[in-house]
């Protein structure tokens, strides 16, 4: 690289052209050449000298980094710097976003860190407030979907189960005793009418996943998103005196099931 420039700088600019005198815009494009050509040696000047640095610095030797260097190495979120935390908090990782709001509210309430992390629990229970609530739909779901599939089974093929659910829901005339005997013979007389039901119910749900993966590729998750905002426009409302950003990174990257267990 160093030899690159060199011979960068052993060329000559481009002259003016002859007629220079004569002609003011042939002479205006030859000193705009020339300035442009000046700059572009500057920064390559400049890229060299930061190469060369960087190559010196004593925390690196062969491209490999000094005991003294590694010794450097954060081992916590507490003691990592500015940029880092901002950095890690913008991809959503909770410990990032809890300092974001512990350096906040150092910095506001002018106390010491112990201090603001007292305050920042209190604001993570209150972010958790309402959350059962709030992932009651994706609960009953889960349920309802876990139960069901369950429920097929005895309804097709046991023969107590299909012989209540004939008589209660179907009243169809089942096949004689000695056709019963086994459970694939149970299955054959009751999916004369759960086949309907289960078929149309295979339907529905994959005409919903077809939806759901069309919402996806649109980037569309409406009530995730809802809750998610609702949620953390509430925390926002609440601490008025905190950095709305660092209130709204942290509230949504909090897990609905149960609160996400903060490492250091």
């Amino acid at each position: 690289l160093t030899n690159s420039l060199r011979a960068f700088q052993t060329l000559s600019p481009p002259t003016k052209p002859s007629d220079e005198k004569k002609n003011d815009s042939r002479a205006a494009l030859a000193i705009a050449s020339k300035a442009k050509w000046n700059a572009t040696y500057a920064i390559a000047s400049k890229f060299v000298a930061q190469s060369r640095s960087m190559s010196t610095t004593p925390d690196f030797r062969d491209g490999k980094p000094t005991l003294e260097y590694a010794k450097k190495l954060p081992k916590t979120f507490a003691s990592m710097t500015n940029e880092q935390i901002l950095t890690f908090a913008e991809m959503g990782i909770p410990e990032a976003c809890r300092e974001c709001i512990v350096r906040d509210v150092m910095v506001v309430d002018q106390i010491e860190y112990d201090e603001a992390l007292k305050v920042f629990k209190q604001i993570a229970q209150v972010n958790r407030e309402g959350m059962k609530i709030a992932s009651l739909p994706f609960y009953v779901g889960f349920g309802s979907s876990v139960t069901a599939a369950y429920l097929s089974i005895p309804l097709v093929f046991h023969l107590p189960s299909v012989d209540w659910f004939n008589h209660n829901f179907v009243t169809a005339e089942l096949p004689p005793v000695e056709d019963l005997e086994t459970w694939l013979e149970v299955g054959s007389a009751s999916w004369g009418w759960m086949e309907p039901v289960l078929g149309q119910i295979s339907f529905f749900l994959l005409c919903m996943q077809f939806a759901r993966s069309q919402l996806q590729n649109l980037g569309l998750r409406p009530y995730y998103r809802w809750q998610l905002e609702r949620r953390a426009s509430r925390l926002v409302q609440l601490y008025p005196q905190y950095d709305a950003e660092f209130l709204k990174l942290y509230s949504k990257c909090d897990q609905l099931a149960e609160a996400h267990e903060m490492s250091e």
